[in-house]
């Protein structure tokens, strides 16, 4: 591939994450299992895929790309669990409340540490200055697409992930060279599903909700169904954070998730108290972002 394609095969990649988000959010709601059983399926089911795969790669001598993969299969865990919690309890939106949280830390922390990022920052002021405007008001958006998704005790129990995702973009990006994307990912995304699957199981004795079976018919297809979306979702994902200009890119497109379950609501005749409105607003914003990065 090109390399004006790779340039631009990023907003696509990160379009079609915002949607497999969405989807994945509901239909884990929808299953209504317990998070850390559903985990558990989850990554054993997506890391017997991947890891056939992966062996048939070059594996690469770096220890910080092994590490900053097991530190996503551990990210999974605490991530999964939480956001799956939240959309039981309330409703897909809110489980998905870290986006702009963790869209705002990535950005600040790689225009930090990449002097690449502060440089296209210094010499393209004004586009910088509009991405950072787009950024706001898809946060200010977003806050008022349902006012009462938004709170103090919402947005405590998403920092955690807040700060595990940021992290986890953050070494992705940094471990994973955009030349050799279709290799690196397919091993980078095998040890990532071991390693979640791995210390899911050492953490069976503690696990909650002792009473519950290890499997069930149901649970091991709602496992099923969450590991193919999943993975869809880490391929789109990751290599859209690998080939954007900056990680945080990828983040504020995905952005448009809660849109999406807006959309879906509508069309399947679900109620849904949210603003139409500012859905608009943050799709333009987001095309905006779109123009001004690509």
């Amino acid at each position: 591939m090109s390399g004006a394609a790779l340039h631009w095969m990023w907003l696509p990649l990160a379009v079609a994450s915002s949607l497999v988000v969405a989807n994945n959010v509901e239909i884990n709601r929808r299953a209504r299992q317990d998070s850390f059983r559903l985990h558990i399926w989850r990554t054993i089911l997506a890391a017997m895929f991947w890891l056939p795969l992966a062996l048939r790669q070059p594996w690469p001598h770096d220890g910080l790309f092994y590490a900053a993969a097991m530190f996503g299969g551990v990210a999974m865990i605490i991530g999964f669990v939480i956001q799956t919690e939240l959309a039981k309890k309330h409703n897909g939106r809110v489980a998905i409340l870290y986006m702009p949280l963790k869209a705002v830390l990535v950005f600040v922390v790689w225009a930090a540490v990449d002097s690449q990022a502060r440089a296209h920052m210094m010499g393209e002021p004004w586009a910088t200055l509009g991405v950072m405007v787009c950024l706001a008001v898809m946060i200010g958006s977003l806050g008022e697409f349902r006012k009462h998704d938004v709170s103090w005790e919402s947005l405590k129990a998403v920092m955690p992930i807040v700060v595990i995702y940021g992290a986890s973009d953050l070494l992705t990006r940094v471990v994973i060279d955009p030349a050799v994307l279709h290799e690196r990912l397919i091993v980078f995304l095998s040890v990532a599903m071991c390693t979640s699957a791995f210390v899911s199981l050492m953490l069976w004795p503690w696990r909650p909700r002792r009473e519950l079976p290890f499997a069930t018919k149901k649970l091991v297809k709602a496992g099923a169904f969450a590991a193919l979306g999943s993975s869809i979702n880490q391929v789109c994902y990751a290599s859209a954070v690998v080939l954007a200009p900056s990680p945080a890119y990828a983040g504020m497109i995905v952005l448009l998730s809660p849109v999406w379950l807006l959309v879906y609501h509508r069309m399947v005749n679900i109620h849904d108290d949210a603003s139409p409105v500012a859905g608009t607003v943050m799709v333009a914003a987001a095309i905006i972002l779109m123009v001004l990065v690509a």
